[in-house]
């Protein structure tokens, strides 16, 4: 038989999920289900949805070459952005986890104060410091007499992109030295005591300690990098715009130009841009659990 409590802490719970749930269905789980049904018609975002084409846009997605340098370019980007910062993070991790360390707050709040930056505005900060005529860059360079006259950064692809991977590692350093912060300390001390009785040197606690107890949570973190790097939009919008030409154009990018970029609207087609790209990205994220279930298995081998 319900108690009156038990019913009312029901209530209670149902209360708290509410606007949580609103929220999923209006936000995320609609604009799934509506992306999926836009995706079979050719259809520009304004006025009845008519023209129904099946499996139409997918195949000129399949066949568009711009689509297809998107992804290249999404998962170069992706690679080298995640090469760079998960390394650099996880010593600067390591740095500040270090007992002998002092300001720690100063070198946390300064590591992770761009984070709070918003993106659009971090692009627009780094447009003008690199600017090719009176940017902050060209002009220390030219009066440190590193070089004789500016240079353009946004000229060349590999620059350009190179740019665009800086700035983002720039951007979101913070939060990935704290996801390194946290794996870190789940690692016992005692054992590190165990190897400094054994006169182990800090590389050999590093690669024989460190790394492999810590390999479940760095999985996570590798493809947590992975997929948010693949969703880079607010700085190729406003540090490159997808240039010089279609150089550093990124899959959110163009799905972006498709559906608002020039009339008229292509909504369906960028729809189903959005879904072939997110397939493609759910086989590389699918993998996760065998990969973390394989280093859990190694971390018990270690005995903790």
């Amino acid at each position: 038989m319900r108690t009156p409590a038990k019913g009312l802490d029901r209530l209670w719970i149902a209360a708290f999920l509410a606007p949580f749930l609103v929220l999923f269905l209006g936000f995320t789980l609609w604009p799934l289900a509506a992306t999926v049904y836009y995706s079979f018609f050719d259809w520009s975002g304004m006025g009845p949805i008519e023209t129904f084409v099946g499996a139409g846009n997918y195949t000129s997605i399949v066949q568009d070459e711009l689509f297809w340098l998107a992804v290249g370019n999404t998962v170069l980007f992706a690679v080298v952005n995640t090469a760079i910062k998960l390394p650099l993070s996880l010593v600067a991790a390591i740095f500040m986890t270090r007992r002998w360390v002092r300001l720690k707050r100063v070198f946390r709040t300064m590591f992770f104060a761009p984070l709070v930056i918003p993106v659009a505005m971090a692009g627009m900060v780094f447009t003008y410091l690199l600017n090719p005529s009176n940017g902050a860059l060209n002009s220390i360079l030219r009066d440190l007499g590193i070089i004789e006259k500016s240079f353009d950064v946004f000229a060349s692809r590999w620059s350009a992109m190179l740019a665009l991977v800086l700035v983002s590692i720039w951007q979101i350093f913070g939060q990935y030295m704290l996801y390194w912060m946290a794996a870190l300390q789940n690692v016992p001390e005692e054992v590190y005591e165990a190897a400094d009785l054994d006169g182990a040197s800090e590389w050999t606690k590093l690669t024989r300690i460190t790394l492999p107890l810590i390999k479940p949570v760095a999985v996570i973190i590798l493809l947590l990098a992975l997929v948010n790097a693949m969703h880079v939009f607010g700085l190729v919008v406003t540090l490159t715009g997808g240039g010089p030409g279609t150089s550093t154009y990124v899959v959110s990018y163009f799905i972006y130009q498709e559906a608002f970029g020039s009339i008229p609207f292509q909504y369906g087609y960028a729809s189903a841009a959005a879904l072939l790209f997110s397939f493609l990205a759910f086989i590389l994220v699918s993998g996760q659990g065998l990969i973390v279930k394989r280093a859990q298995e190694l971390r018990k081998e270690y005995g903790v």
